[in-house]
């Protein structure tokens, strides 16, 4: 892991951050973000579900904001884990190319870091979908004095869906053929999911 990735470990302050994605070097780029990304997303879900829970006008929505609370518990930590994976996956691909040509382990070693560097995005699709369905169960019972908060952190999960879908297809012309066909399908899968949420949580998305 590069020391731009890793400054601060999981505790790395917003100004660091943002410092490190800004500092000129590959990693952390845009795959990493989406993992920020989307831990802004639940964190404003769980806001929402708070304010809702705290509230016995809104008591619809207590069930469900309870339930949201509980999923997502300790998704900051997922989050920070998914920057960094994100971060190793790209130096893995990198140091791979390295590998002399004439090595013959060379291709079966960027297929490999390839393909690890498609499944972290992929996870990242996957919990920005588990979120979402979360999302929608919440809409229409939440503390209505915090529809700008729901409609944020529903934007934010769609950023960070398409941003790991973005990188997941960057991956995928580098796979061997079998992670191909396998890749391709859970792709396919999870975007199909995401591509009949995410107008929900979003909305008309006009300024």
């Amino acid at each position: 892991m590069g020391a731009q990735c890793c400054q601060g470990g999981l505790t790395m302050d917003v100004g660091d951050m943002l410092r490190s994605v800004s500092g000129g070097t590959p990693t952390p780029g845009g795959g990493a973000v989406g993992w920020i990304v989307l831990g802004q997303g639940v964190a404003l879900l769980r806001m929402v579900s708070n304010l809702t829970a705290k509230s016995k006008k809104w008591a619809s929505g207590h069930e469900v904001s309870k339930l949201i609370l509980d999923t997502t518990e300790g998704f900051e930590i997922k989050a920070l884990e998914g920057f960094h994976s994100d971060c190793e996956a790209y130096e893995s691909v990198v140091s791979a190319y390295k590998i002399p040509q004439e090595r013959d382990d060379r291709q079966s070693a960027i297929e490999s870091a390839s393909l690890l560097a498609a499944e972290v995005p992929l996870r990242l699709m996957e919990m920005a979908l588990e979120a979402s369905l979360l999302h929608v169960k919440l809409a229409g019972h939440h503390n209505k004095n915090a529809d700008s908060d729901l409609v944020s952190s529903g934007l934010l999960l769609k950023a960070a869906a398409v941003i790991g879908s973005k990188n997941v297809q960057a991956n995928i012309p580098y796979l061997s053929p079998s992670d191909l066909s396998t890749v391709n399908a859970e792709h396919k899968s999870i975007a199909e999911s995401l591509g009949e949420v995410i107008p929900i949580i979003t909305g008309d998305g006009e300024l």
